[in-house]
């Protein structure tokens, strides 16, 4: 079992984020187990947002190209 991201470290101290790289259940620690859980729920979360955003787009885009929609507007029906 693993996770679809890595953390990588800097130098300067900021963790970054490498979704890009797998890391494998067995390569961490207890305390790195939890910082990657937390930030597995974390990037799900942000997923998702990002997922219902570009769908909410697309149905825009599907509307405003829609004849019934644009009667509708032109005659004063939506806003």
């Amino acid at each position: 079992m693993y996770f679809d991201f890595g953390i990588v470290v800097c130098p300067d101290g900021t963790d970054i984020i490498d979704r890009n790289k797998r890391t494998f259940y067995h390569q961490l620690t207890p305390v790195q187990m939890v910082e990657y859980i937390e930030m597995d729920v974390q990037l799900e979360l942000m997923d998702r947002l990002e997922q219902k955003a570009r769908e909410e787009v697309e149905h825009k885009r599907k509307l405003a190209n829609n004849i019934l929609w644009k009667a509708a507007c032109f005659c004063g029906f939506c806003g």
